[in-house]
């Protein structure tokens, strides 16, 4: 009857302009939207990473601008920044940006040629991937001089067996499910990135991340955690290097009920105990509480303004005896 061919045409009309809107969000993601996510979870956060990330490795693999040699020329120091994405700079796009970058230009501005600054962080490390990085970079002959590790908190998720956001693929069958994907899931842009999204705020395993790696630190995954920092710290002084340690706070979840303050507590205990020095950045950060420090809504890694903070403590007081001696000869 012709009721029923209305509310067939109208159905169709509702499939035609549903599959248009899907259209149009997959042509702007995959031609227009260009940015990271926290766990690189998406296809446009993995899209991200190659194009301002992969795409700007050194022959050692290094995201930097300087080649690695063995040596460094002239008698400068050299000073390794080692971590994760916090420490690569995941979703800043101009890697001068980075606090590693900016300390570099300054050490460079108050003394010319006497350091090497290098970054050698990369995504997803955690701290025994970490260790090993600098080892084999000694065993190797490569000279360093001051290693500055930068702790980010997750690094001793692999010992609280964690599962990270992302550690399933979006578009997959589903956690602890076996399958080929869904293609419509897994190869396209905008469905992908919904389809993540949707899986962040449902799945009870990643709602609860944070508040099980804040339990991490009390319990027996400190005890690899610390292990392995005591390795790191044992091969920078066979090799006559420096080891020290600043430690990132999360962003997202700065001030006064900040769940992490424990954890921070723990690390520099540590450090202060074994001789290491070290800079514990939250009290920095949580003077910029109220400021846009994260690079989006969906990433929660330190954007410009943050790494410019970060930049500015750690010369401040982690590395200012690389350049005071010069500045109190200046001054006698």
């Amino acid at each position: 009857n012709d009721r029923a061919k209305l509310r067939s045409i109208h159905l169709g009309l509702s499939l035609v302009f549903f599959a248009a809107l899907l259209t149009a969000g997959e042509f702007a993601f995959a031609f227009f939207v260009d940015r990271s996510d926290a766990f690189n979870a998406t296809n446009v956060s993995r899209r991200w990473t190659e194009l301002h990330i992969d795409r700007e490795r050194n022959a050692l693999g290094f995201r930097d601008r300087g080649e690695f040699p063995k040596t460094v020329p002239g008698g400068a120091r050299r000073i390794c920044f080692v971590g994760d994405s916090f420490t690569m700079g995941h979703g800043i796009v101009d890697m001068s940006d980075r606090f590693s970058d900016r300390a570099a230009a300054e050490l460079e501005a108050q003394r010319p040629g006497g350091f090497a600054v290098a970054n050698i962080a990369d995504l997803g490390l955690e701290i025994a991937q970490i260790e090993g990085r600098v080892k084999a970079l000694f065993n190797e002959g490569y000279q360093i001089d001051l290693v500055v590790y930068v702790v980010c908190l997750n690094d001793i998720e692999y010992y609280a067996d964690l599962l990270r956001p992302g550690d399933d693929d979006a578009g997959e069958a589903g956690p602890g499910k076996t399958g080929k994907p869904f293609f419509l899931l897994s190869r396209t842009y905008f469905l992908n990135w919904l389809y993540a999204r949707y899986m962040q705020f449902t799945r009870p395993e990643v709602g609860g991340y944070y508040d099980r790696l804040k339990d991490a630190y009390d319990s027996k995954a400190w005890t690899p955690f610390r292990r392995h920092l005591d390795a790191l710290d044992a091969v920078c002084r066979a090799h006559h290097a420096e080891l020290r340690v600043a430690v990132f706070p999360f962003l997202h979840n700065l001030g006064d009920d900040y769940p992490f303050t424990g954890a921070h507590r723990k690390i520099d205990e540590y450090c202060r105990e074994r001789g290491v020095r070290v800079l514990d950045l939250e009290p920095v950060f949580r003077e910029h509480a109220g400021e846009r420090l994260t690079v989006n809504a969906f990433d929660a890694h330190p954007n410009e303004r943050a790494h410019a903070i970060a930049a500015r403590a750690v010369m401040n007081s982690l590395l200012d005896d690389l350049v005071r001696p010069e500045q109190d000869e200046e001054r006698n």
